[in-house]
C-alpha cells in the first residue's frame, strides 16, 4: 500500500445489526499475524450478499485489474503516474455471497471522484465503512473525510519529513 493511499473496508450494516442489535463505533482489527486482520467478514456472513449487481457498478467506478480475478476474487486498479486507486472483493466459493470488500483511495486526487464515488455506491447498499483503526463510519464524505484527517496517509502528505521524523520519534 501506498503511503498517499487510504484504506477503508465496507461493512453492511445489516450485517451489524444482525449481530449487535445496534452500531458500535468500532470493530475488532488485528496485526498480530503481521497482516491486517478486522471483524468485517462476520457481518458479511451475516447477510448472504451476491456481488452480481455490485461488480458492474464498480467496475463502472474503476477499471478491473488484468490480474488475480476468478470466480471468487475481484480486482479494480487504476494506477497513473498520478493516481493509484484500488478495490478488492472475494466471495465466498459455494454461494458466491460477499466476504471481503477494501479499498484504497489515492489522498492525491482531485476532487477524491473514486472515494466519493464508491461512498455513493455504499449509500445506495446500505454499507459502513471502516479505517485501519477498526472505526466504523456512516456512507458520508464529511464523517470520512475526519478519519482521513486522523490518517498516516494525510499526515504524509501535509509534511512527509514531519511525518518520517515522528516514525523516527516513535522507535526511540
Amino acid at each position: 500500500m501506498a503511503i498517499y493511499q487510504y484504506y477503508l473496508a465496507v461493512v453492511p450494516e445489516e450485517g451489524i445489526l444482525k449481530k449487535h442489535d445496534s452500531i458500535p463505533n468500532e470493530i475488532g482489527i488485528s496485526i498480530e499475524t503481521g497482516f491486517f486482520e478486522s471483524d468485517a467478514e462476520l457481518y458479511w456472513k451475516e447477510i448472504d450478499k451476491k456481488a452480481n449487481d455490485i461488480i458492474p457498478k464498480i467496475d463502472s467506478i474503476v477499471e478491473r485489474a488484468d490480474w488475480g480475478n476468478s470466480e471468487t476474487s475481484y480486482n479494480w486498479k487504476t494506477y497513473t503516474e498520478t493516481l493509484d486507486n484500488d478495490a478488492f472483493m472475494s466471495l465466498d466459493k459455494k454461494s458466491k455471497a460477499i466476504t471481503h470488500f477494501s479499498f484504497r483511495a489515492d489522498l492525491r486526487e482531485k476532487g477524491f471522484t473514486f472515494l466519493k464515488n464508491i461512498i455513493e455506491l455504499g449509500k445506495e447498499n446500505d454499507w459502513m465503512f471502516m479505517d485501519r483503526k477498526g472505526k466504523l463510519m456512516k456512507a458520508d464524505f464529511e464523517e470520512i473525510k475526519n478519519s482521513i484527517r486522523n490518517s498516516d496517509a494525510h499526515s504524509f502528505l501535509k509534511d512527509p519529513i514531519k511525518f518520517l521524523e515522528s516514525l523516527d520519534n516513535k522507535n526511540e
